[in-house]
């Protein structure tokens, strides 16, 4: 691998003071973090581990890490390089600690309302890593996407020694979209996947991606300019609200994980995909956390045991949209 692409410097490793961060309750740590145990702890930037989840990425092109812990229904202690005054942001981007699940009138959401009470929409905190693994993860296994995010960032930085682990931040744009698409295809993604990969990280280099805020403040607009991308159809776009933003009601519509989920918790083994869209409209303006509780309630919590790491979620591949 060309070290040209790496990203330049190690991420910081040195011991940072341990700082409390207040949060709403009711608030569940390993709950919020079940999507990283649903890889098997083989995300590049991302791992639980006794009740501490560690995540790496970048803040002002750096790149940083944090540790997490719950230490009280209402507090969180994180240590890490990650700059302190920027803790509640990050938390609130990622962790979700500002949104409380919503009532349902659905009576099977609301049971999982209840049994899952804590849990918030985990997230990438930006549109460009939610796309970047959304692309990933089309038609695979969320643990073979997990490892083809590690060896995507393998390909652009050189990691750091964590806890005894090595973790890398995802690419950055800029080198990603100056990379060779035969170079990106090396992580284990299809040809069109690498170009598609190429082409969503030029897009947001020009300018052409929603950040955070503007996703969330206008979400068709978003979904206009995710579907304007190759290989970016309903499921990609969805996932990448969700995964990349938390958006409320994205809805990843063709997702076998949540059929699945759907068939177990509404007793209904028959029900099909174009059932779940129907489905899925009763639980509007909130289809993303109605899919977090189901999907939740058939893999499982973070410190549980997962079972859907060899569950497909993704759709066959999606063309460019029309």
């Amino acid at each position: 691998m060309a070290e040209s692409r790496r990203a330049a410097g190690a991420i910081p490793a040195a011991p940072t003071l341990l700082r409390a961060l207040p949060v709403p309750t009711p608030f569940s740590l390993g709950r919020t973090c079940a999507p990283v145990a649903w890889g098997g702890n083989r995300w590049p930037n991302l791992a639980w581990r006794d009740g501490v989840l560690t995540w790496v990425g970048w803040e002002d092109g750096h790149a940083v890490w944090r540790t997490v812990e719950q230490t009280a229904p209402d507090a969180l202690a994180i240590t890490g390089s990650g700059e302190p005054a920027r803790d509640a942001a990050w938390a609130r981007a990622v962790l979700g600690i500002d949104e409380t699940c919503p009532p349902f009138a659905d009576p099977r959401l609301e049971r999982l309302r209840g049994e899952l009470s804590g849990l918030r929409p985990f997230a990438a905190g930006s549109i460009f890593e939610g796309l970047v693994a959304a692309i990933v993860g089309q038609s695979i296994s969320v643990a073979a996407a997990a490892v083809a995010e590690t060896r995507l960032a393998a390909l652009f930085h050189p990691g750091q020694e964590l806890g005894g682990r090595r973790f890398r931040p995802l690419p950055r744009p800029e080198p990603l979209a100056a990379a060779d698409p035969a170079l990106v295809r090396t992580c284990g993604v299809t040809g069109r996947r690498a170009a598609a990969l190429v082409a969503a990280a030029g897009a947001e280099v020009a300018g052409q991606l929603p950040d955070r805020s503007q996703a969330l403040a206008d979400p068709d607009r978003a979904r206009t300019a995710l579907r304007a991308l190759p290989l970016v159809g309903p499921w990609t776009a969805e996932a990448t609200l969700l995964w990349g933003v938390a958006l409320a009601d994205a809805h990843p519509t063709g997702d076998v994980a949540l059929l699945r989920a759907a068939r177990s918790a509404y007793a209904d083994p028959a029900l099909d995909l174009r059932g779940l869209d129907r489905l899925a409209d009763g639980w509007r303006p909130h289809r993303a956390m109605a899919a977090r509780l189901l999907w939740t309630s058939l893999l499982g919590e973070a410190g549980a045991e997962p079972g859907g790491g060899r569950e497909a979620s993704r759709p066959e591949n999606e063309p460019h949209a029309p």
